[in-house]
Protein backbone atom coordinates (compact mmCIF):
# COMPACT_ATOMS: atom_id res chain seq x y z
CA UNK A 1 0.00 0.00 0.00
CA UNK A 2 1.11 3.29 -0.82
CA UNK A 3 1.66 6.46 1.23
CA UNK A 4 -0.80 8.25 -0.98
CA UNK A 5 -3.60 5.92 -0.20
CA UNK A 6 -3.39 5.91 3.65
CA UNK A 7 -5.86 8.05 5.60
CA UNK A 8 -5.04 10.57 8.10
CA UNK A 9 -5.89 8.16 10.79
CA UNK A 10 -3.86 5.22 9.75
CA UNK A 11 -0.58 7.92 9.42
CA UNK A 12 -1.77 8.73 13.16
CA UNK A 13 -1.86 5.43 14.38
CA UNK A 14 1.51 4.33 12.74
CA UNK A 15 2.81 7.76 13.99
CA UNK A 16 1.90 6.64 17.69
CA UNK A 17 3.10 3.50 17.46
CA UNK A 18 6.99 4.36 16.46
CA UNK A 19 6.52 7.23 19.21
CA UNK A 20 5.48 4.74 21.76
CA UNK A 21 8.21 2.43 20.46
CA UNK A 22 10.98 4.63 20.77
CA UNK A 23 9.36 5.59 24.28
CA UNK A 24 10.05 2.20 25.46
CA UNK A 25 13.62 1.84 24.17
CA UNK A 26 14.06 5.11 25.81
CA UNK A 27 13.83 3.64 28.93
CA UNK A 28 15.82 0.25 28.07
CA UNK A 29 18.35 2.91 27.20
CA UNK A 30 18.37 4.89 30.04
CA UNK A 31 18.69 2.04 32.58
CA UNK A 32 21.77 0.35 30.31
CA UNK A 33 23.92 2.96 28.58
CA UNK A 34 26.40 5.66 29.70
CA UNK A 35 24.74 8.23 27.11
CA UNK A 36 20.89 8.54 28.29
CA UNK A 37 18.39 9.21 25.74
CA UNK A 38 16.55 11.30 27.75
CA UNK A 39 16.85 14.68 27.53
CA UNK A 40 18.06 16.50 30.77
CA UNK A 41 15.59 19.17 30.23
CA UNK A 42 13.14 16.67 30.94
CA UNK A 43 14.75 15.85 34.55
CA UNK A 44 14.91 19.84 34.78
CA UNK A 45 10.99 19.76 34.10
CA UNK A 46 10.48 16.97 36.30
CA UNK A 47 12.62 18.65 39.57
CA UNK A 48 10.54 22.32 38.76
CA UNK A 49 7.36 20.12 38.69
CA UNK A 50 8.59 18.29 42.14
CA UNK A 51 9.07 21.58 43.68
CA UNK A 52 5.55 22.74 42.74
CA UNK A 53 3.86 19.87 44.55
CA UNK A 54 5.54 21.06 47.50
CA UNK A 55 4.17 23.85 47.48
CA UNK A 56 7.48 25.74 46.35
CA UNK A 57 8.58 28.37 43.20
CA UNK A 58 9.33 25.75 40.08
CA UNK A 59 12.51 27.90 40.03
CA UNK A 60 13.95 27.22 42.98
CA UNK A 61 15.37 24.47 40.34
CA UNK A 62 18.44 25.82 38.74
CA UNK A 63 18.57 26.02 34.81
CA UNK A 64 14.37 26.30 34.97
CA UNK A 65 13.95 29.07 32.74
CA UNK A 66 10.33 28.38 31.37
CA UNK A 67 6.84 28.91 32.27
CA UNK A 68 5.23 28.21 35.94
CA UNK A 69 2.38 26.74 33.52
CA UNK A 70 4.83 24.27 32.24
CA UNK A 71 5.90 22.31 35.88
CA UNK A 72 1.78 22.69 37.01
CA UNK A 73 1.45 20.41 33.58
CA UNK A 74 3.42 17.92 34.49
CA UNK A 75 3.38 17.62 38.46
CA UNK A 76 1.64 14.12 37.43
CA UNK A 77 5.46 12.99 36.66
CA UNK A 78 5.91 13.14 40.39
CA UNK A 79 2.32 11.56 41.23
CA UNK A 80 1.65 8.92 38.25
CA UNK A 81 5.04 8.27 36.67
CA UNK A 82 8.07 9.81 35.47
CA UNK A 83 7.26 9.24 31.97
CA UNK A 84 3.91 10.82 31.93
CA UNK A 85 4.93 14.16 30.20
CA UNK A 86 6.67 12.72 27.58
CA UNK A 87 2.85 11.14 26.86
CA UNK A 88 1.72 14.30 26.66
CA UNK A 89 4.39 15.73 24.40
CA UNK A 90 3.60 12.79 22.28
CA UNK A 91 0.18 13.59 22.21
CA UNK A 92 1.02 17.15 20.99
CA UNK A 93 3.01 15.64 18.01
CA UNK A 94 -0.09 13.99 16.88
CA UNK A 95 -2.17 16.90 17.33
CA UNK A 96 0.56 19.02 15.51
CA UNK A 97 0.15 16.15 12.07
CA UNK A 98 -3.93 16.33 12.25
CA UNK A 99 -3.65 20.17 12.17
CA UNK A 100 -1.18 20.58 9.41
CA UNK A 101 -3.77 18.10 7.62
CA UNK A 102 -6.71 19.99 8.35
CA UNK A 103 -5.22 23.70 7.70
CA UNK A 104 -4.16 22.13 3.83
CA UNK A 105 -7.69 20.82 3.48
CA UNK A 106 -8.80 24.62 3.91
CA UNK A 107 -6.45 25.70 1.57
CA UNK A 108 -7.90 23.87 -1.28
CA UNK A 109 -5.41 20.26 -1.22
CA UNK A 110 -7.00 17.29 -2.38
CA UNK A 111 -7.16 14.81 0.53
CA UNK A 112 -3.87 12.73 -0.52
CA UNK A 113 -1.71 15.30 -0.78
CA UNK A 114 -2.73 16.77 2.68
CA UNK A 115 -1.99 13.58 4.18
CA UNK A 116 0.92 12.67 2.45
CA UNK A 117 2.72 16.39 3.65
CA UNK A 118 1.20 15.64 7.25
CA UNK A 119 3.25 12.67 7.23
CA UNK A 120 6.36 14.80 7.00
CA UNK A 121 5.74 15.56 10.30
CA UNK A 122 4.07 12.29 11.87
CA UNK A 123 6.30 9.45 10.27
CA UNK A 124 9.82 12.32 10.76
CA UNK A 125 11.86 10.15 12.80
CA UNK A 126 13.86 13.79 14.46
CA UNK A 127 10.47 14.82 14.97
CA UNK A 128 9.54 11.73 17.13
CA UNK A 129 12.74 11.75 18.71
CA UNK A 130 12.53 14.89 20.03
CA UNK A 131 9.49 14.44 21.83
CA UNK A 132 9.91 11.04 23.03
CA UNK A 133 13.34 11.89 24.99
CA UNK A 134 11.19 14.79 26.40
CA UNK A 135 11.06 18.03 24.75
CA UNK A 136 7.95 20.27 25.16
CA UNK A 137 8.44 22.08 21.52
CA UNK A 138 5.59 20.21 20.08
CA UNK A 139 2.90 21.71 22.45
CA UNK A 140 4.40 24.89 21.27
CA UNK A 141 4.04 23.61 18.11
CA UNK A 142 0.57 22.51 18.73
CA UNK A 143 -0.83 25.83 20.30
CA UNK A 144 0.89 27.87 17.00
CA UNK A 145 -0.84 25.60 14.97
CA UNK A 146 -3.80 25.38 16.56
CA UNK A 147 -4.25 29.47 16.41
CA UNK A 148 -3.94 29.50 12.63
CA UNK A 149 -6.59 26.83 12.43
CA UNK A 150 -8.73 29.20 14.45
CA UNK A 151 -8.07 32.20 12.58
CA UNK A 152 -8.81 30.03 9.00
CA UNK A 153 -12.52 28.70 10.49
CA UNK A 154 -12.92 32.36 11.93
CA UNK A 155 -12.66 31.39 15.65
CA UNK A 156 -11.09 34.64 16.30
CA UNK A 157 -11.41 34.97 19.87
CA UNK A 158 -10.12 31.46 20.53
CA UNK A 159 -7.59 32.02 17.79
CA UNK A 160 -6.05 35.65 20.09
CA UNK A 161 -6.56 33.88 23.55
CA UNK A 162 -4.26 30.68 22.46
CA UNK A 163 -1.80 33.35 20.62
CA UNK A 164 -1.71 35.03 23.62
CA UNK A 165 -1.10 31.51 25.68
CA UNK A 166 1.54 30.45 22.93
CA UNK A 167 3.48 33.72 23.33
CA UNK A 168 3.62 33.53 27.64
CA UNK A 169 4.75 29.72 27.16
CA UNK A 170 7.68 30.92 25.04
CA UNK A 171 8.50 33.84 23.39
CA UNK A 172 9.25 32.85 19.86
CA UNK A 173 5.82 33.62 18.45
CA UNK A 174 5.63 36.73 19.01
CA UNK A 175 6.96 37.15 15.73
CA UNK A 176 3.74 35.97 14.19
CA UNK A 177 2.41 39.40 15.50
CA UNK A 178 3.38 41.29 12.45
CA UNK A 179 2.00 38.97 9.74
CA UNK A 180 -0.91 38.57 11.97
CA UNK A 181 -1.82 42.21 11.89
CA UNK A 182 -1.23 42.71 7.86
CA UNK A 183 -3.59 39.52 7.26
CA UNK A 184 -6.14 40.18 9.71
CA UNK A 185 -8.04 43.22 7.15
CA UNK A 186 -11.20 43.43 6.14
CA UNK A 187 -10.64 43.47 2.50
CA UNK A 188 -8.86 39.49 2.41
CA UNK A 189 -10.04 38.40 6.09
CA UNK A 190 -13.08 39.85 6.89
CA UNK A 191 -14.37 39.56 3.07
CA UNK A 192 -15.63 43.08 2.29
CA UNK A 193 -15.00 45.20 -0.46
CA UNK A 194 -15.24 49.54 0.00
CA UNK A 195 -18.57 50.02 -2.57
CA UNK A 196 -17.00 53.37 -3.86
CA UNK A 197 -13.53 53.83 -4.41
CA UNK A 198 -14.15 57.73 -3.43
CA UNK A 199 -11.45 60.62 -3.79
CA UNK A 200 -8.46 59.23 -4.57
CA UNK A 201 -4.82 60.82 -3.48
CA UNK A 202 -1.36 60.99 -5.19
CA UNK A 203 0.95 58.31 -3.37
CA UNK A 204 3.22 61.79 -2.43
CA UNK A 205 0.65 63.22 -0.85
CA UNK A 206 0.20 63.37 3.49
CA UNK A 207 -3.17 62.44 2.73
CA UNK A 208 -3.19 59.34 0.93
CA UNK A 209 -0.65 58.42 3.44
CA UNK A 210 -2.66 59.80 6.68
CA UNK A 211 -6.05 57.44 5.40
CA UNK A 212 -3.47 54.24 4.19
CA UNK A 213 -2.86 53.86 7.87
CA UNK A 214 -5.99 55.06 9.43
CA UNK A 215 -7.70 52.10 7.32
CA UNK A 216 -4.89 49.68 8.88
CA UNK A 217 -6.26 50.12 12.26
CA UNK A 218 -9.42 47.93 11.56
CA UNK A 219 -11.83 46.47 14.63
CA UNK A 220 -9.82 43.06 13.78
CA UNK A 221 -6.67 43.99 14.73
CA UNK A 222 -7.61 46.00 17.61
CA UNK A 223 -9.78 43.07 19.04
CA UNK A 224 -6.82 40.40 18.12
CA UNK A 225 -4.29 42.86 19.62
CA UNK A 226 -6.29 43.58 22.86
CA UNK A 227 -7.55 40.15 23.40
CA UNK A 228 -3.64 38.25 22.37
CA UNK A 229 -2.05 41.13 24.50
CA UNK A 230 -4.09 40.32 27.64
CA UNK A 231 -4.05 37.20 27.90
CA UNK A 232 0.24 37.49 27.76
CA UNK A 233 0.64 40.21 30.06
CA UNK A 234 -1.98 38.60 32.69
CA UNK A 235 -0.04 35.13 32.55
CA UNK A 236 3.43 37.18 32.26
CA UNK A 237 1.55 39.05 35.52
CA UNK A 238 0.49 35.88 37.47
CA UNK A 239 3.29 33.85 37.02
CA UNK A 240 6.07 36.58 37.92
CA UNK A 241 4.29 36.67 41.05
CA UNK A 242 5.16 32.84 41.52
CA UNK A 243 8.24 33.12 40.25
CA UNK A 244 11.23 35.40 38.57
CA UNK A 245 10.74 37.23 35.23
CA UNK A 246 13.54 36.54 32.86
CA UNK A 247 15.12 38.89 30.78
CA UNK A 248 14.91 38.78 27.20
CA UNK A 249 17.31 40.17 24.97
CA UNK A 250 17.01 40.02 21.08
CA UNK A 251 19.51 41.20 18.46
CA UNK A 252 18.80 44.13 15.85
CA UNK A 253 19.43 41.93 13.18
CA UNK A 254 17.54 39.31 13.72
CA UNK A 255 14.34 40.69 14.88
CA UNK A 256 14.62 43.23 12.11
CA UNK A 257 14.94 40.59 9.16
CA UNK A 258 11.87 38.95 10.85
CA UNK A 259 9.88 41.68 11.07
CA UNK A 260 10.88 42.79 7.86
CA UNK A 261 9.55 38.90 6.85
CA UNK A 262 6.47 39.72 8.51
CA UNK A 263 5.48 42.51 6.76
CA UNK A 264 5.89 41.38 3.42
CA UNK A 265 4.92 38.03 3.43
CA UNK A 266 1.86 39.05 5.55
CA UNK A 267 -1.14 37.90 3.11
CA UNK A 268 0.35 34.83 2.36
CA UNK A 269 0.45 33.57 6.64
CA UNK A 270 1.87 30.20 6.71
CA UNK A 271 4.59 31.09 4.95
CA UNK A 272 5.09 34.25 6.57
CA UNK A 273 5.07 32.37 10.01
CA UNK A 274 7.38 29.57 8.31
CA UNK A 275 9.94 32.21 7.04
CA UNK A 276 9.92 34.00 10.52
CA UNK A 277 10.48 30.95 12.03
CA UNK A 278 13.19 29.48 10.01
CA UNK A 279 15.17 33.06 9.79
CA UNK A 280 14.52 33.81 13.87
CA UNK A 281 16.39 29.97 14.50
CA UNK A 282 19.02 30.44 12.25
CA UNK A 283 19.99 34.37 13.59
CA UNK A 284 19.34 33.17 17.26
CA UNK A 285 22.17 33.52 19.52
CA UNK A 286 21.35 29.44 21.02
CA UNK A 287 20.76 26.75 18.70
CA UNK A 288 19.94 23.50 19.91
CA UNK A 289 17.54 20.52 17.43
CA UNK A 290 14.54 21.04 19.13
CA UNK A 291 14.24 24.69 17.93
CA UNK A 292 14.22 23.07 14.13
CA UNK A 293 10.65 21.47 15.60
CA UNK A 294 9.51 25.31 15.75
CA UNK A 295 9.86 25.10 11.86
CA UNK A 296 9.27 21.69 11.00
CA UNK A 297 5.96 21.66 11.87
CA UNK A 298 5.04 24.60 9.59
CA UNK A 299 7.10 23.34 6.24
CA UNK A 300 4.53 20.71 5.47
CA UNK A 301 1.90 23.60 4.92
CA UNK A 302 4.35 25.69 2.39
CA UNK A 303 6.34 22.88 0.36
CA UNK A 304 3.20 23.04 -2.00
CA UNK A 305 3.39 26.16 -2.86
CA UNK A 306 7.61 26.19 -3.85
CA UNK A 307 9.19 25.81 -7.56
CA UNK A 308 11.85 23.86 -6.11
CA UNK A 309 12.35 20.15 -7.60
CA UNK A 310 13.24 18.03 -5.11
CA UNK A 311 15.47 16.01 -7.08
CA UNK A 312 18.58 17.85 -7.55
CA UNK A 313 18.15 21.36 -5.71
CA UNK A 314 15.99 19.89 -3.00
CA UNK A 315 17.45 16.88 -2.15
CA UNK A 316 20.84 18.81 -2.17
CA UNK A 317 19.25 20.92 0.34
CA UNK A 318 18.30 18.77 2.21
CA UNK A 319 21.70 16.71 2.45
CA UNK A 320 23.51 20.14 3.08
CA UNK A 321 21.12 20.26 6.25
CA UNK A 322 21.67 17.12 7.70
CA UNK A 323 25.26 17.15 7.21
CA UNK A 324 26.09 21.12 8.79
CA UNK A 325 23.92 19.50 11.82
CA UNK A 326 25.57 16.28 11.63
CA UNK A 327 28.97 17.82 11.88
CA UNK A 328 28.01 20.39 14.85
CA UNK A 329 26.10 17.48 16.65
CA UNK A 330 29.47 15.42 16.80
CA UNK A 331 31.72 18.47 17.91
CA UNK A 332 29.12 19.03 20.68
CA UNK A 333 29.32 15.84 21.54
CA UNK A 334 32.85 15.18 21.97
CA UNK A 335 32.70 17.92 24.29
CA UNK A 336 29.92 17.46 26.60
CA UNK A 337 30.24 13.57 27.01
CA UNK A 338 33.52 12.95 26.16
CA UNK A 339 35.49 16.03 27.39
CA UNK A 340 37.61 16.75 24.32
CA UNK A 341 38.40 20.86 23.79
CA UNK A 342 36.31 21.09 20.90
CA UNK A 343 35.40 24.94 21.29
CA UNK A 344 37.64 25.61 17.91
CA UNK A 345 35.62 22.99 15.80
CA UNK A 346 32.04 23.56 17.57
CA UNK A 347 32.45 27.56 16.36
CA UNK A 348 33.52 26.06 12.33
CA UNK A 349 31.01 23.61 12.46
CA UNK A 350 28.03 26.69 13.85
CA UNK A 351 29.54 29.19 10.96
CA UNK A 352 29.08 26.46 8.44
CA UNK A 353 26.03 25.36 9.59
CA UNK A 354 24.61 29.40 9.53
CA UNK A 355 25.56 29.73 6.51
CA UNK A 356 23.94 26.28 5.03
CA UNK A 357 20.80 27.90 6.70
CA UNK A 358 20.75 31.15 5.10
CA UNK A 359 21.40 29.93 2.02
CA UNK A 360 18.31 27.67 2.54
CA UNK A 361 16.81 30.54 3.71
CA UNK A 362 17.71 32.18 0.34
CA UNK A 363 16.25 29.51 -1.85
CA UNK A 364 12.87 29.43 -0.09
CA UNK A 365 12.50 32.70 -0.64
CA UNK A 366 13.23 32.87 -4.16
CA UNK A 367 11.55 29.95 -4.90
CA UNK A 368 8.23 30.80 -3.76
CA UNK A 369 4.82 31.04 -5.29
CA UNK A 370 3.57 33.98 -2.78
CA UNK A 371 -0.34 33.36 -2.69
CA UNK A 372 -2.76 35.67 -0.28
CA UNK A 373 -4.92 33.07 2.05
CA UNK A 374 -7.84 35.28 1.69
CA UNK A 375 -8.57 36.51 -1.53
CA UNK A 376 -12.51 37.00 -2.42
CA UNK A 377 -12.92 34.24 -4.82
CA UNK A 378 -10.86 32.35 -2.66
CA UNK A 379 -13.11 32.87 0.72
CA UNK A 380 -15.84 31.58 -1.57
CA UNK A 381 -14.68 28.12 -2.32
CA UNK A 382 -13.74 27.83 1.36
CA UNK A 383 -16.18 29.31 3.51
CA UNK A 384 -20.29 29.58 2.61
CA UNK A 385 -22.38 32.74 2.61
CA UNK A 386 -22.94 31.73 6.65
CA UNK A 387 -19.29 31.68 7.28
CA UNK A 388 -19.22 27.98 7.84
CA UNK A 389 -16.32 25.37 6.32
CA UNK A 390 -17.84 23.84 3.49
CA UNK A 391 -17.63 20.02 3.23
CA UNK A 392 -14.02 18.92 1.44
CA UNK A 393 -15.63 17.63 -1.35
CA UNK A 394 -17.17 20.94 -2.41
CA UNK A 395 -13.42 22.73 -1.98
CA UNK A 396 -11.92 20.45 -4.66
Amino acid sequence: MSISKLSITFISIIAVVLRLTMLVYGEWQDANMQVKYTDVDYKVFSDAARFVTLGESPYKRSTYRYTPLLAFLLTPNIYIHKSFGKFVFILADIVVGVLIHKILCLRGLNEQKAVNYSALWLLNPIVASISTRGNAESLLGAMVLLTLYCIFVKKFFFASILYGLSVHFKIYPIIYALPLLVFLDEEDYQGLRRKGKGKEHDKNSWRYWVGKISRFVTPARIEFALISGSVFFVLNGIMYLLGSLLGLVLFIPQISLVALLGVVFGKDILFACFIQTFAFVAYNKVCTSQYFMWYICLFPLIIHSTTIKFKYKGLLMLFAWISGQAIWLYQAYLLEFLGENTFLRIWMASIAFFVINIWILTEIVKNHNYEKCFELGKIRNVWGNSGDVKDDKQQR
